[in-house]
């Protein structure tokens, strides 16, 4: 049971990072060529995620060709399963905790 609980919080805190680095990604969006000749930046660095929402603001990426919408797709799916695992290992973490308290919690017969 401490192997499960060990574990579960190291898958915990897997998943805690991925969200925060899937939602940072999301927040300040991709890296992309903005302006000839040569300007790599990151264009909605500073919109707080409302590009997101916005679809007309993607046209500012000029290069690689529809970065934006691979980013939000990518981001947008490890936020989501970031969060599954999140969940999964957090069940898991406080079965494994009752398991170490409780034991397995059946009635032995000594017969």
């Amino acid at each position: 049971m401490l192997r499960s609980i060990i574990c579960s919080a190291a898958g915990a805190l897997g998943a805690l990072y991925s969200l925060s680095v899937s939602g940072a990604a999301l927040e300040n969006g991709p890296l992309c060529l903005t302006e000839l000749p040569d300007t790599w930046t990151y264009p909605f660095e500073n919109s707080n995620g409302n590009y997101l929402s916005n679809s007309t603001l993607w046209d500012q990426c000029l290069e690689p060709p529809k970065v934006v919408a691979w980013n939000v797709t990518l981001f947008a799916l490890l936020v989501a399963v970031s969060a599954l695992e999140l969940v999964l290992c957090g069940i898991q973490l406080v079965n494994g905790v009752i398991g170490v308290f409780c034991g397995d919690c059946r009635k032995k017969d000594n017969a």
